[in-house]
């Protein structure tokens, strides 16, 4: 949409639009950050920039949390959404840093609803937005621990419309543009509403297909049945159906239209599967002739890494699926534990990697209220790792991705630093490799500088791609959650290795000792000992004839 544009149907109501004036989808539901939610991430076409956002219709403020830039919006009135939907619907912003939103604030359609940030832990420039075609506002935890509408949410293109909104990255949703001036939302073809997609249909229905010509309900032009395939160039979505579209190739006036679902809402009732086209199968460009002139020295290739890249990996939680090859990458870290509960793949993952013999670390993600509860924590991860071979270090994950501490109060930098570094501590201690994990903005704005080594998480427009160098930043990168936490390493395995110290034992005490037996007599000995009595009882004569004359001679003394 266009700022301070507004859109409305003939019978009044507003179109509910797309907040921004162009976007390229950085991560999509369900994948991610955004498991058991059909949340999607929007950046703008330049990478970083901070566009505004727009009311995609008359909205109203209804909670916010501004330590995530997050608001949740409510339309004013009822809205009509792509898929038929004609009612009030609620949704969700985030990572405004210029946030300014209350609770009660109204915003008419087309103004400034706001900007893409990285408020939160957001680990790049975007706006995270989800949706549910209802009045429900209430959020909650999901299984997946991810804070979402507790009411059934909406997929994004079922949502809003299009409309003078510049689609660099589709992905797979299915845009639509509204008809001015219509209250209707699934009836009426207008060429003004075709969405580009380069693709090829192939047909799984049993029962033929009709294609239409010049419009979806146009004169019969033949049928597909199960088996066959069509290249189409563009797609449209009404009238009860989805339908790819294209331009007979025999004459170029007539437009095909057939449908490939029984369903307006995205993955319902399919009728065909969908893959891109081949490479070879693409028209070549006519060939120009060739002049001859001095060879210029050819441009080298774009690098997919920096050079500063020395080891490729990924890290892994429950919440992966256990079936990776683990191959590809040259090092793994593992969530060991979050707070003293110990994460339900740890095991398997770990003794897979050892028997592959691929490096792995571990990371234990932070729950934990005071110093007390911190070093708990850290012994529980000792206690699962003490007996494994760690090669890339031990990590403390500082985030806050369920809100748990903005909600307990934790949310402050002297909190996350003493958590941080009261962990660190313990295992530098215990001879391991050890450091901080934590997206960008949380180590500038939550996280006191400890020395301990870093683990940065930098998504850029979370593609899948490695974006920046941070190797003056920190010794590994996550640079995206597309599909899964993917990372590099600046340095070989041997930096991370520790040294663990075992604990020493306490001493045994001695064992009492049996009294050794007496030396068994030698004649000398006797000998020695006859001598000893003689000399004894010579003396104790002795002694005594001195005490009989002395008494005799008393005796004689008192008859004188």
């Amino acid at each position: 949409m266009q700022p301070n544009k507004t859109y409305v149907a003939s019978d009044g109501y507003e179109y509910f639009m797309c907040p921004m004036t162009e976007f390229k989808i950085t991560q999509v539901e369900n994948v991610g950050t955004h498991l058991g939610t059909k949340a999607v991430d929007f950046a703008s076409g330049t990478a970083g920039y901070r566009a505004p956002y727009y009311a995609p219709a008359t909205v109203k403020c209804i909670k916010t949390i501004p330590s995530y830039g997050e608001a949740t919006w409510q339309t004013v009135n009822k809205v009509h959404c792509p898929n038929g939907y004609f009612g009030i619907v609620t949704f969700e912003t985030v990572h405004d840093n210029t946030f300014n939103a209350y609770v009660g604030m109204v915003i008419k359609q087309g103004q400034q609803l706001g900007n893409m940030g990285d408020a939160g832990r957001a680990s790049g420039v975007h706006l995270h937005i989800e949706f549910t075609q209802s009045a429900n506002g209430n959020m909650a935890y999901n299984s997946y621990g991810i804070y979402t509408f507790t009411a059934t949410e909406s997929y994004v293109d079922d949502t809003f419309y299009v409309n003078d909104t510049n689609v660099i990255t589709p992905m797979a949703g299915n845009w639509r543009k509204c008809n001015a001036g219509s209250g209707s939302t699934t009836s009426g073809y207008d060429p003004s509403q075709l969405i580009q997609e380069d693709g090829i249909a192939h047909f799984t229905n049993d029962t033929p297909i009709i294609c239409h010509r010049d419009s979806p309900t146009g004169p019969k032009f033949g049928s597909y049945v199960k088996g066959e395939t069509q290249r189409y160039t563009e797609k449209w979505v009404g009238n009860g159906h989805r339908y790819i579209s294209w331009l007979y190739e025999n004459d170029p006036s007539i437009r095909c239209f057939v449908a490939v679902s029984g369903s307006e809402v995205q993955g319902e009732d399919p009728w065909a599967t969908f893959t891109a086209p081949e490479e070879e199968n693409k028209p070549s460009e006519p060939e120009t002739p060739e002049t001859p002139e001095t060879p210029e020295t050819p441009s080298e290739p774009t690098k997919e890494f920096p050079d500063s890249v020395k080891m490729k990996g990924i890290d892994l939680s429950e919440h992966n699926n256990g079936n990776i090859d683990f191959s590809q990458y040259d090092f793994v870290i593992l969530r060991a534990n979050w707070w003293t509960t110990e994460d339900k793949k740890f095991k398997t993952f770990a003794d897979k990697l050892d028997k592959l013999g691929i490096p792995y670390g571990v990371y234990c993600y932070d729950y934990c209220g005071d110093e007390q509860t911190a070093l708990e924590q850290a012994e529980y991860t000792y206690n699962l790792i003490k007996d494994r071979d760690i090669k890339m270090g031990v990590w403390m994950d500082m985030e806050d991705a369920d809100g748990w501490k903005q909600k307990n109060g934790y949310l402050n930098k002297e909190h996350c630093s003493m958590v941080c570094k009261v962990f660190c501590d313990f295992f530098k201690k215990r001879g391991y490799f050890t450091g901080v994990y934590a997206s960008s903005s949380w180590f500038d704005s939550m996280i006191e500088e400890n020395g301990y080594p870093k683990w940065i998480a930098n998504w850029g427009t979370n593609d899948g791609t490695c974006q920046g160098d941070f190797s003056a930043e920190g010794v590994v990168h996550q640079y995206t959650s597309t599909p899964i936490d993917k990372d590099v390493s600046y340095h070989e395995v041997d930096y991370f290795k520790s040294n663990p110290v075992k604990p020493e034992k306490p001493e045994e005490p001695d064992e009492p000792q049996e009294p050794s037996e007496p030396d068994n007599p030698t004649d000398e000995d006797d000998e020695k000992l006859d001598i000893g009595l003689v000399n004894i009882v010579l003396n104790t004569l002795n002694s005594f004839m001195k005490w009989a004359t002395k008494l005799i001679q008393k005796i004689v003394n008192l008859f004188k």
